[in-house]
């Protein structure tokens, strides 16, 4: 292996980790805010026709074609994460027009501040038009805990 190859798989494996910790659960099931982002798919950055979808009512929703997928907005949030994509003010006099203090919102690994039409980082788009989501365990609050009942030989939390 050259070092060119041993670089692109370095690369490809700290992608994977990082990916890793992205809100995947979100593929499949919405949160509140967004009542129309689970589209169910796991490969590919943009959706190639108009899908037809129940939102928490049960009512039937179109997502447009050529909007971000679930999976491509997921990990976005996650590999963008520090990226600042709304400054609010705290303290302002609206007389001087001036503001003292200001809140920075991240995307902080939160699919909801990705828009479907948001653009995605070429990281984010190469990554997932070349890795499908087999399957995905969501986040829990104690992984330590059970990975030390599970070594006692206990699978319950």
């Amino acid at each position: 292996m050259n070092p060119k190859e041993l670089i692109s798989q370095i690369k490809d494996y700290a992608n994977c980790a990082d990916a890793s910790y992205a809100m995947l659960q979100y593929v499949w099931e919405n949160i509140e805010q967004d009542d129309y982002k689970a589209d169910k798919l796991t490969f590919g950055d943009k959706l190639k026709q108009d899908i037809v979808m129940k939102n928490s009512k049960r009512e039937n929703i179109v997502k447009p074609k050529n909007t971000n997928t679930a999976y491509a907005c997921a990990i976005q949030a996650r590999f963008e994460q520090n990226k600042i994509v709304k400054i609010e003010p705290k303290y302002c006099i609206s007389l001087i027009n001036t503001c003292f203090d200001s809140k920075e919102i991240t995307l902080d690994n939160d699919i909801s501040r990705v828009g479907l039409n948001d653009a995605l980082s070429k990281r984010t788009i190469d990554f997932v038009n070349r890795f499908k989501l087999l399957k995905h365990q969501p986040n829990t609050t104690n992984c330590l805990m059970k990975k030390q009942r599970k070594l006692r030989g206990v699978n319950k939390c």
